[in-house]
């Protein structure tokens, strides 16, 4: 399996306090299916979208969702449902995260392949201008963590992206589990901020009494 990632990071000491809500990948693992025709299943054993939630196309014929029991060599890596993006053709599908805190922050989501070729099975992915790469691989290699860690400011909006970029014949890789986490400040960078803070509080002090 070959995995190519190129991303912009720049380290700074932030606090990333309320982090569990300062970023949100929705519908990562694509278990909500929620007003979808057919249950999520449209094509008998398989859906076809423009849209799912939290999800939208950006070309080709539609983001493809398969179950549990979809086919008999892949199960989801988390829950009941996964995504191809190989339906009729190479699509690509796209959704918008807001980060309403600054800071390092984990890409992560699990890829594997469906086929025996490794020109069926590629998937790029990027997220903004921050994140750039591409994975491929053949079965019956099983699903397998693609991570990269990147920084933003408060306010940014950044658009992730996968796209098929195999043979358009039907057959493609499989994402599932997109989720983006703030990364936590190892303690020595907790107390390098915590010995900056006291070193500007003391210079205050000291102004104060001059």
């Amino acid at each position: 399996m070959i995995i190519r990632t190129m991303a912009a990071l720049s380290v700074s000491v932030v606090c990333l306090a309320g982090a569990a809500s300062a970023a949100t990948v929705v519908n990562g693992s694509f278990e909500d299916v929620s007003g979808l025709a057919g249950g999520g299943l449209n094509r008998g054993s398989f859906g076809v979208y423009d849209t799912i939630p939290g999800w939208t196309k950006g070309s080709g014929s539609g983001i493809e969702l398969q179950d549990n029991g979809t086919l008999t060599t892949h199960d989801a890596q988390d829950g009941n449902w996964y995504v191809e993006l190989d339906s009729d053709d190479n699509s690509s599908m796209y959704q918008d995260i807001t980060f309403a805190v600054a800071g390092i922050y984990r890409l992560s989501f699990y890829y594997a392949p469906r086929t025996t070729t490794p020109t069926d099975n590629g998937i790029d992915y990027s997220l903004g201008g921050l994140i750039s790469g591409s994975i491929d691989g053949v079965f019956p290699a099983g699903w397998q963590e693609v991570a990269t860690n990147f920084s933003v400011n408060a306010g940014d909006v950044l658009r992730l992206t996968f796209a098929a970029t195999g043979i358009n014949n039907s057959l493609g890789g499989f994402v599932d589990n997109v989720t983006i986490a703030p990364v936590p400040l190892p303690a020595s960078a907790l107390l390098l901020g915590g010995a900056m803070a006291g070193i500007g509080f003391a210079g205050r002090r000291r102004r104060n009494r001059a």
